[in-house]
């Protein structure tokens, strides 16, 4: 390191001053991006110009589901932690602003030493010397190539790549939240189909063992009878041990302790196939993705704090330019002359520091921004690729769900017609009880898997908002507080 140590006259001060605007950093533009114009026609045409759903999950109409995002808003340990990293980020930005700022110490020192034959003092013989000094000292770093301009910058980016970050994470809990919320409604309407089963199956069980006492049935029917009922018993386990599950899931996700994990909410009675949820959406165009999705945010900023780093590590090529003033009183004799007009002392200076050699250092550091940033675009152009995949993945998964539902809607209503034609054939004579427990069998299938249909529909609507990107907060203007 080469360091000149030098008095810095009033107009060189001035001038020197003024090229701290001759910053390296490049202005950040946001990449070239070849967007659609446009949704394709079956999207575009299910958009409306209405209000926005931030709030989305309350279109469900469902106080049980309000609830529970709301505890998961407040509880949520991976919210929390993204809060922590802003509050982090925020203390990181603290830190460059200040390194932008003039620097001011406060400095006393005592000194007592013995010189020996060497003594300042004069007449060459043994003394001892005291110092006392008390002083302000102020040092500042003129950013002549705007190295701490641009940390700053990086750092601000940061800070609201932090916040668009907690965005993410707030908008993909709710959607676990609601996802995790509609598969336990479902499970638990399936336990419902299935208990109702059983019974409706012991009850023909109890029948078919009164007609054989009586002689109008046989051996085989009854002994089908019951085979069928035990197999819809079998059912049961694996549905309720799946309850559990996605309760304990629901406990993570809203915030619980693990004494608490368990959620024990009452459920609506309310089939999920009845739930009416509008399928219209906001007029979202595609370049708009761009502004509300957070994770694409997150993307962007990261990208613009990497190219302020670009600048950071050009301006490391070229000097340092630090500045330092002090002002204070000292004496050699005795304290109480600290104050005595003679012991003023003051002091101007700068030291212009020049790196020489570094073993490449510098090098290595910019080739590293400048691969960073190359990183960073690649992920930002890869966030908005899967961005518009999961746009159009999640609105084909919904056209499907609402077609299947219609189906399996139609399904069960053709089965049970088919059942208590069975049963009326049975009954007079004309078929075997073989055909009865083959449609009801058929229509217990039916319901379940209508069940899951409409679960699915309900699921594929959450994920198409999440896609979107709604549900999440307008930062607040955080790089400023």
């Amino acid at each position: 390191m080469c360091k000149l140590l030098f008095r810095v006259p009033l107009m060189w001060l001035m001038a020197i001053v003024l090229l701290g605007g001759c910053a390296l950093g490049s202005e950040y533009k946001r990449p070239g991006l070849d967007l659609p114009e446009q949704w394709p026609e079956a999207i575009d045409s299910s958009m409306t110009s209405g209000d926005e759903w931030r709030e989305w999950w309350q279109r469900y109409h469902d106080p049980v589901l309000d609830d529970l995002v709301e505890a998961a808003l407040e509880k949520n340990l991976d919210i929390a932690l993204a809060v922590a990293r802003i509050r982090e980020a925020r203390a990181s930005l603290g830190l460059t602003r200040a390194a932008e700022l003039p620097n001011v110490e406060g400095q006393g020192n005592f000194n007592r030493q013995d010189f020996g034959d060497a003594s300042p003092i004069g007449g060459g013989g043994i003394g001892i010397v005291r110092q006392y000094r008390l002083a302000a000292e102020l040092s500042y770093e003129v950013d002549l190539w705007g190295r701490l301009a641009n940390a700053t910058r990086a750092a601000q980016e940061r800070l609201l790549g932090s916040a668009f970050s907690k965005d993410a994470v707030r908008l993909n809990i709710i959607t676990n939240v609601v996802v995790t919320y509609f598969e336990l409604r479902a499970a638990q309407e399936q336990i419902d189909i299935t208990q109702n089963t059983i019974k409706a199956r012991e009850e023909s069980l109890a029948l078919e063992q009164a007609r054989l006492d009586f002689g109008a049935s046989t051996e085989l029917a009854l002994n089908q009878a019951e085979a069928e009922l035990e197999s819809t018993r079998a059912e049961l386990p694996a549905l309720q041990a799946r309850v559990h599950n996605l309760r304990r899931a629901l406990g993570i996700l809203t915030g619980n302790t693990p004494r608490q994990l368990a959620v024990n909410e009452t459920l609506p009675e309310s089939k999920l196939a009845d739930i009416h949820f509008s399928t219209e959406l906001p007029s979202v165009l595609p370049s708009s993705m761009l502004e509300r999705r957070p994770d694409v945010r997150a993307a962007e900023a990261a990208l613009a704090a990497a190219n302020a780093d670009i600048g950071v590590a050009r301006a490391n090529w070229f000097p340092r330019l630090n500045l330092l003033a002090v002002l204070g009183t000292g004496s050699s004799q005795s304290i109480g002359n600290l104050f005595s007009g003679p012991a003023t002392l003051w002091q101007l200076g700068g030291s212009l520091v020049q790196p020489l050699f570094d073993g490449g250092a510098r090098r290595f550091e910019l080739e590293g921004a400048e691969v960073r940033y190359e990183i960073a675009e690649l992920q930002y152009r890869a966030n908005i690729r899967q961005a518009f995949i999961e746009v159009g993945d999640a609105w084909s998964l919904l056209e499907a769900a609402n077609s299947e539902l219609e189906i399996r809607n139609r399904e069960v209503m053709a089965l049970q017609k088919t059942v208590e034609l069975a049963q009326n054939r049975y009954q007079g004579g004309f078929s075997s009880y073989l055909e009865v427990l083959d449609a009801k069998r058929a229509l217990f299938q039916a319901e379940l898997q209508r069940t899951d249909a409409a679960r699915n529909r309900l699921n594929a609507t959450a994920s198409l908002f999440k896609a979107l990107g709604g549900g999440w907060e307008e930062p607040e203007t955080i790089a400023a507080g």
